[in-house]
């Protein structure tokens, strides 16, 4: 079943192709993403104990979770939800139109359309199932891993360079907004709304380590030397030195 929802969602991706280099860089990129959270999220559900439906819903609302980017980028050359619209409201009208979740099992349907809706939002919702929400969970701690991954690649010094991928932010290497530094201070994912600069996006992506659900995401982020290497971007001061403590806290707990 897997297969063939990955060879449905590769020939989606296939039909937002322009021939544009320039323009296909950044479809070819949210594939990629695509695909790699859903590596991401078939590592964490196998350290988990979970039915064989909710690995599957998890596995699926990985793969989907951003089937909004495409349309998103396509009708405004973005990647930034307040510049456009919100991509995973996007992904789940454009699922439900395209019927690529056939309605057989509508509480099956339900976990995988509601964990693609819910994987960029601030917070997961309280009140919600506990499949709901594990499979939610899953979802968001894959793709934060996986989008480090990519995001590394544009904030290493000569790495690559792209206005849409970094949302936009200007690189001024000593400026950062206090107001993120505070959040990661106290244990709050950063406000992308706030963000300004390179170093306002660096410590976003610093602040993911207080919304990683499960141990087995901690440990690959850790593992991966993900906490250094983004530390090692940012200018050498005080404020920003204290927050080596409490993002390892962060990491290491049970």
């Amino acid at each position: 079943m897997l297969k063939e929802h990955v060879a449905w969602f590769e020939a989606y991706v296939a039909g937002f192709l322009t021939g544009d280099p320039e323009y296909d860089t950044h479809i070819t990129l949210k594939k990629e993403h695509s695909l790699g959270v859903l590596t991401q999220a078939q590592t964490i559900v196998s350290t988990l104990a979970l039915s064989p439906r909710l690995v599957q819903a998890a596995h699926l609302a990985a793969l989907y979770h951003d089937t909004g980017r495409f349309p998103q980028y396509r009708r405004y050359k973005t990647f930034q939800d307040s510049r456009s619209e919100n991509h995973a409201f996007l992904g789940v009208r454009t699922l439900r139109r395209e019927k690529t979740i056939p309605p057989l099992d509508k509480d099956f349907r339900a976990l995988v359309l509601g964990a693609v809706a819910m994987h960029n939002r601030r917070d997961v919702p309280t009140g919600i199932s506990t499949e709901l929400s594990t499979v939610t969970k899953v979802v968001r701690d894959s793709d934060k891993l996986d989008i480090i991954r990519i995001m590394l690649e544009y904030l290493r010094p000569g790495g690559k360079s792209s206005d849409v991928v970094t949302l936009h932010v200007t690189d001024e290497p000593d400026r950062y907004s206090p107001e993120i530094v505070s959040q990661v201070q106290n244990g709050r994912i950063g406000d992308y709304s706030a963000m300004r600069f390179k170093n306002d996006f660096t410590l976003v992506v610093l602040s993911w380590v207080h919304d990683l659900n499960f141990k087995a995401s901690r440990r690959m982020f850790l593992d991966n030397g993900y906490a250094e290497e983004l530390f090692g971007f940012l200018p050498d001061m005080k404020e920003l030195a204290q927050l080596h403590n409490v993002i390892h806290t962060a990491l290491h707990k049970d």
